[in-house]
Parts: structure tokens; sequence; C-alpha cells
């Protein structure tokens, strides 16, 4: 790597971005953001229930439910549990659904089919759910009598419980354990992200710090807009003239392909495209910054090779392969080592 080459590259690149530098925290929350720009169906990173996602408000999850056929029919008096009646995969079954009166975001469901006086009965059911389950999640595990399944986004318990009439019951636990807000899941990362510091961070932040709940902490990104699944849609930060609005263009896989960020005052436009390998990971972007004539006066290209990992699948540290062209001059290329830290908070 040419000393010198490397300093002219990020020298230029910042003087020509300084208008726009809080910017670059907005393409960092969105760089693998993974949700259309029309209304998604559903939300690929999360524990769901018949297909609709445990998380978020309760008010959200209700109107769902009730989109569903499943009716609420009480609350409890401190107000964290509610209940409702519906059919659990075309079997009437009984739903309590468990939030935080802190913040109104589910925390877990409950769903009881039963009571069931008859053992042949309870069984031939038993085997049909963990069939349906199986169906909708993949391969249960038994274990202590019960049956579970988990994944980076929740678990699901599958018991029987035993009634003081000699009737017996079946109930599913479903305890969602992804943030409701995917800032973390929006950077490409995986597990409960605490902190982030970057060896050579380019067109990023040195330091990133997280919420439990999966939402960025940083006051100067104003205005966010979250879609019902925890997406951030839009976003605002305020510069030193006027303010810079981002639009996203996403593809049938839920990931960000294109982010085009316009600052009316100071007459810029900023476009990155992104392109991905099989695991869904970022290979490669391409930047282009517009002038008020529409005309592109600096491009940098970015491919990225993953070194190494941590048990999250995280990646610590990635040769960074950049190419940077500005108007007038020539094209000019570096490599650039990156290392990261990671603390996650505890499960």
């Amino acid at each position: 790597m040419h000393l010198l080459l490397q300093n002219l590259v990020i020298r230029n690149y910042f003087v020509i971005l300084q208008a726009m530098k809080k910017l670059l925290l907005v393409q960092l929350l969105l760089m693998f953001t993974t949700v259309l720009c029309a209304q998604p169906v559903t939300d690929p990173r999360s524990l769901k229930f018949m297909g609709i996602p445990l998380e978020g408000s309760i008010d959200s999850l209700n109107t769902r439910l009730t989109e569903a056929d499943f009716a609420e029919w009480g609350r409890s008096d401190d107000g964290e549990d509610f209940y409702y009646r519906g059919k659990f995969y075309g079997i009437r079954a009984k739903l309590l659904v468990s939030i935080s009166t802190k913040t109104r975001f589910v925390e877990s469901a409950y769903i009881t089919i039963g009571p069931y006086g008859t053992k042949s009965l309870f069984e031939k059911n038993f085997q049909y759910f963990l069939y349906k389950l199986q169906q909708d999640y993949g391969a249960f595990t038994k274990r202590d009598d019960a049956w579970y399944y988990m994944d980076d986004f929740g678990s699901v318990k599958m018991s029987e419980v035993a009634n003081e009439n000699g009737s017996r019951d079946i109930r599913v636990f479903y305890y969602p354990t992804a943030p409701f807000y995917k800032d973390v899941f929006a950077m490409g990362l995986h597990g409960p992200v605490q902190e982030i510091v970057t060896e050579n961070a380019v067109a990023e932040d040195q330091f990133l710090r997280f919420l439990q709940d999966g939402k960025l902490e940083n006051p100067d990104l104003v205005n966010r807009e979250y879609d019902r699944y925890g997406y951030l849609r839009r976003a605002r930060m305020t510069e030193k003239e006027g303010h810079s609005d981002v639009e996203y263009t996403y593809d049938s896989r839920y990931r960000l392909v294109k982010r085009t960020l316009t600052n009316n005052a100071a007459n810029i436009r900023y476009v990155n495209e992104y392109t991905y390998n099989d695991e869904d990971e970022i290979m490669s972007e391409n930047q282009k910054v517009y002038d008020k004539t529409g005309a592109c006066v600096m491009t940098i290209n970015m491919h990225n090779a993953y070194l190494t990992r941590d048990d999250y699948g995280n990646w610590t540290s990635n040769s960074l392969t950049l190419s940077y062209w500005e108007e007038g001059s020539q094209s000019q290329q570096t490599t650039v080592l990156q290392k990261r830290v990671i603390e996650y908070w505890e499960e």
C-alpha cells in the first residue's frame, strides 16, 4: 500500500463530502436493510406466530391478529396480558400475549389447545401440531418431555400440561429475542450487538453503540421513520446548509441495492449501489457524487474480502480494496486492512 496514495484518497474523499460528513451514519444504518420500498408482506428477521411477526407494539399485533380471525376477549388488570380466541392450524385455541407495560412491545405468547379427556385424541393432535410447526420452522429437538426450536430470532417450545381433573392441554410457547428496531440487522450485524470499534474505518464511524432494542444511539439522526416491522425507512440529518433526505431501493430478498441521498441546499446528490454474495453479505459498493448540474464529480468503488469472523458470524477483519476517481484526475486504487472489536449485550 502506498501511504501517499492512501492519504490522498482519504483526504480528497472527505473534502468532497465535508458538507455531508454526518450522513455517512445513515449509509451504515441502511447498508444491509432488508425491507422493500413497498410495504413488505412480512418481516424476515423475526419469530412468527402463524406467519405473524411477534414483535413491536401490541396495537400493531392486535390488528394483525384480528386480520387472522383471532378475537380479543379480555385483558389482565395490570395491562401485561392480552387474551384471544381463534384457530391454531385449523383447531380452536386460546392465545395469551404478554407485553412490557413500559414499551407496550410484545414479549411472549402462549397458545393453548384443549382440554383433551382422551389419550388417543391428545396424542393425535399433539403429533399434528408438531408436524405443522416443523413445516413452518424446521426440525424440533426433544428435551425433558418437550419439543424445542431455536434460531437467531427466538424460540418455540411445545409441551403438554396436566390439569387437575385428569385432562391434558397442548401448549406452545413463543419467545421472541430479536430486537424490534432493525438498525443492527440493517448494518449486516448478527446477535445482540452493543458496541463496535473499527480500526481504519472508511466511510463509517469509528465508534458505534446500540440500545438493547436494536436502535442505534445517535442524537443527530432525527425524524426517523420506522415501518411496522422496525426497519428504518427514512431519516433526516440536520446540516449547516439545510438538511439531507434519503431514498432507498430494495430487491425481492429485502436487501438494499440503491440509496439516494439529496442535499438541496448544498446541491449534492449522493448515490450508493450494492452487490451481495450468497450469504447476503455486501461484497461491493459503488458510490457516486453528482453536482447541481447532474454531472458525476466523484466515484468510489469498494470491494470487501472478509478475513475473520467472531462466534456470531460478524466480521472482525476485512481487506477493503478501494478505487477512487475525482473529476479532473486519474483513477487510483489502494487497499485498507480493517479490524474491529465488537461487544454484545448479555442475552
